[in-house]
């Protein structure tokens, strides 16, 4: 083959390879952000997990505060939270660092709601819904919660080991520190 010949044959193939080369980069994902990372699991995803089936939505409706909660989620450790639910979801008032916001709240099933489009399943809450366990089931977040003034060690030790059962790495949570 002569040298013109392998050029015109080279010349031929180039809108091809340039067409081939512009599909592939309409397929191209975008790459995740190397500064905002991963975000953490705390729950191992195999371990079974449930939502708690005590009581309606409304049980939990009033104010709590949130006492201990997993790093990076929409909650941290001391922030108080107003519910106001009903069957198909309501409103979630959470107030921390002297803010407040509103966040909707919709119902997913027993137990399970969505707030801005992330899973709060109830875990586990006592008898008289004085303390309870939220948690996701992708492990991203969780947090245990007590109605103001009404913690006890016996159900906090409770929410631990019912986070704990779900799969969840109940060192890896971070409590209030004082008040």
């Amino acid at each position: 083959m002569t040298a013109i010949a392998s050029l015109r044959r080279t010349r031929a193939a180039m809108p091809a390879l340039a067409a081939l080369l512009w599909l592939a980069a309409c397929g191209t994902a975008k790459a995740p952000d190397p500064v905002a990372g991963p975000v953490p699991a705390f729950r191992d995803t195999a371990a079974p997990i449930a939502s708690s089936l005590r009581g309606a939505a409304s049980d939990l409706n009033g104010d709590w505060v949130i006492a201990a909660a997993y790093p990076g989620g929409p909650v941290r450790a001391g922030t108080r939270m107003t519910l106001d639910l009903d069957a198909e979801g309501g409103m979630a008032r959470i107030s921390e660092d002297g803010a407040a916001r509103l966040v909707p709240v919709t119902a997913q099933g027993r137990g399970r709601y969505e707030a801005d489009g992330i899973p709060w399943w109830l875990l586990w809450t006592d008898d008289g819904f004085r303390t309870a366990a939220i948690g996701a089931p992708d492990g991203t977040h969780g947090w245990i919660m007590h109605r103001p003034g009404q913690a006890a060690a016996d159900r906090t030790r409770a929410a631990r080991e019912m986070l704990d059962f779900n799969g969840y790495d109940t060192g890896a949570l971070e409590a209030a520190t004082g008040g």
